[in-house]
């Protein structure tokens, strides 16, 4: 798919008098994620979101597929919105939304503190420093929501005090909340209150409980194994990997463990899945049984956050994992229709909407929205839809190139009348679970240039669908690799109540070699490695899996690795690996990492 390559400034929204007459929403807050910093974001700009997409501010943020509906401009939003606050904190890396106007000021006073403070000790800023107001939406009033809208509850990760850097994420779904509790994330509460969609809620579709194709792979990855008998918690990294079919029936492996389960249901995001499973023949028989929690969360760029647990308080056992899909779609052949491409069926989600203008070299944004959009394609390549008032109708070619299929799609009735016309730029593609759209129109009078562009990403409502193949491997990074590389351990010792971190560093020259179909072996720090790496990111060129390390010089080494490796310009290789490790009170963190050279 065709991607911006600059960057776009986002305008705030100007803080003036709400209108009585209210407007229905015109965009959608959309979530990210970046599994590496276990970090969330939110932006309500399409245009933003674009170049999120297209890795302009950075690789890692991937979309959730969750949003909820706000307000761009604050003028057709009704008395009892409020503009959202935007702050960014250098220090945690990380930005943070609020709708409470007493919140929002205390946060500017001490904005205000430490800059004073910065001025007279020449340190930077790393505190909250406002950017603006980032869109509108309704607020609780006495702690309950006005009707017709959706309660937001605030949840934080405890970042301050743990050191990952603060984050919060805000969710509307019961069941994601009481997972982020789950997973150590505190309650904060409500913060805002979003207008219902149609279906009564926030989400796109109904929730299902017969298709998961967004789930249809293998995933593979390194768990987290934790058990806690009488109190005495035992914690160690190993391999999981799990196959989902359509129809919800998992299998899987791992720690000697077989596992046998069924999805049940999935949201209306087509994010947040449950069902049940059940563990056997484990190597530590702790871990067999029936798990009463069993919850998975699909992001996008080809991951899961996997979620199983069984016991309470002093008798549990517990397997959590971020796993990567074992098999990215191929691309179809050159000759390829809509029906073998993928491509047919019922598909929806929410896109961005953009009218921009350019002229004599300056870009503005006229409409920069993100709302749903509805498609229905024919095994014939018939195309028609709805979204933002406007129907659409139209036809795709019969062949693709390289997986894409273009054609004309025509649209009538738009709620903007910028986007009524023929966008003669359509490309349509598969990719993995997802529907990737673009659709793109451009006129030019004396000098201005007007596009306007849908594109986003959709997902599957229909009750089946076709997935292409699988490809060969990770041919792209395979060959031989040598460099420097550096080793970080770092040991946190809880002892006696105590808490004493320590840190150091090893140095050594490592040799990787990588085969065409993923496996891997090499050498360094006295280590022998060993392991296999998929393709998780076509888009990225990222390649995850899983390594293990024996006969290391420091036995601190010893281990399995989660991996992860993508090609540089040049043909060297980005490779870096991290386990962790918890006997009793010692905590041990072990991160592995270089550019290594081909050749």
């Amino acid at each position: 798919m065709k991607k911006l390559t600059h960057a776009c400034a986002i305008a705030a929204i100007a803080v003036i008098p709400f209108s009585v007459q209210a407007a229905e929403p015109e965009t959608e807050a959309v979530e990210y994620y970046h599994h590496k910093l276990n970090h969330y974001f939110i932006t309500a700009a399409s245009s933003e979101a674009q170049v999120i997409d297209d890795g302009v501010v950075g690789e890692g943020w991937v979309r959730t597929g969750r949003s909820f509906r706000a307000w761009l401009d604050p003028a057709k939003a009704p008395s009892t919105a409020s503009g959202v606050c935007r702050f960014f904190s250098s220090g945690a890396n990380s930005h943070f939304f609020t709708g409470d106007a007493e919140e929002c000021a205390d946060l500017k006073k001490l904005e205000d503190a430490e800059r004073s403070s910065a001025l007279a000790t020449g340190e930077p800023v790393q505190g909250w420093v406002y950017e603006g107001i980032a869109f509108a939406i309704e607020m609780p009033v006495g702690g309950v929501c006005p009707p017709g809208t959706s309660a937001i509850a605030r949840v934080y990760n405890n970042g301050f005090t743990s050191g990952e850097g603060s984050n919060h994420r805000y969710v509307d779904d019961s069941d994601l909340h009481a997972l982020m509790e789950d997973r150590s994330w505190a309650a904060e509460g409500m913060a805002f209150c979003a207008q219902s969609k149609p279906g009564g809620g926030n989400a796109n579709l109904s929730p299902t409980t017969t298709n998961f194709d967004p789930l249809v792979d293998t995933w593979t990855g390194t768990a987290r194994w934790k058990k806690e008998l009488a109190g005495a918690e035992t914690r160690t990294s190993a391999p999981l990997a799990l196959t989902f079919a359509v129809d919800g029936k998992v299998g899987g492996s791992g720690q000697g463990c077989v596992f046998t389960g069924q999805v049940q249901s999935g949201d209306g995001f087509r994010s947040l899945f449950s069902g049940t499973i059940s563990a056997s023949g484990c190597v530590d028989t702790s871990f067999n049984g029936s798990y009463n929690r069993f919850q998975l969360e699909r992001f996008g760029g080809g991951m899961l956050a996997v979620r199983m647990k069984r016991g309470d308080n002093a008798d549990e056992a517990s397997i959590e994992a971020n796993l990567t899909a074992g098999m990215t779609p191929a691309t179809p052949p050159s000759s390829a229709s809509p029906t073998n491409g993928g491509i047919t069926g019922n598909w929806a989600g929410t896109v961005g909407w953009i009218v921009s203008q350019r002229q004599n070299g300056n870009e503005t944004f006229l409409v920069a929205s993100n709302l749903p959009l509805q498609l229905a394609i024919t095994a014939g390549g018939g195309i028609a839809g709805s979204g933002f008032g406007c129907s659409f109708s139209g036809a795709l070619s019969s062949t693709s190139v390289g997986g894409v299929f273009g054609g004309s799609v025509s649209a009538s009735g738009c709620t903007e009348t910028a986007f009524n016309g023929v966008f003669a730029e359509v490309k349509v593609e598969r990719d993995d679970a997802k529907l990737e759209v673009e659709f793109e129109m451009e006129t030019e009078t004396a000098g201005l240039t007007t596009k306007t562009k849908v594109e986003g990403d959709l997902v599957n409502t229909s009750t089946s669908s076709t997935l292409p193949g699988n490809p060969a491997g990770p041919a792209g990074i395979a060959g031989n690799f040598s460099g420097p590389f550096t080793a970080g351990i770092e040991i946190r010792d809880r002892t006696g109540g105590g808490d004493i971190t320590t840190a150091s560093s090893l140095s050594s020259a490592a040799q990787f070699s990588i085969a065409s179909g993923g496996a891997l072996t090499g050498t360094g720090f006295g280590c022998s490695f060993s392991g296999t790496l998929t393709l998780s990111d076509v888009a990225l060129q990222l390649h995850t899996g899983s390594v293990n390390a024996t006969g290391c010089t420091d036995a601190t080494l010893n281990g399995t690795y989660q991996a992860e490796a993508h090609p540089e310009n040049g043909g060297a290789l980005e490779f870096e690996m991290e386990h962790e490790t918890e006997v009793a009170n010692m905590r041990t963190k072990v991160k592995i990492s270089g550019r290594a050279p081909r050749g």
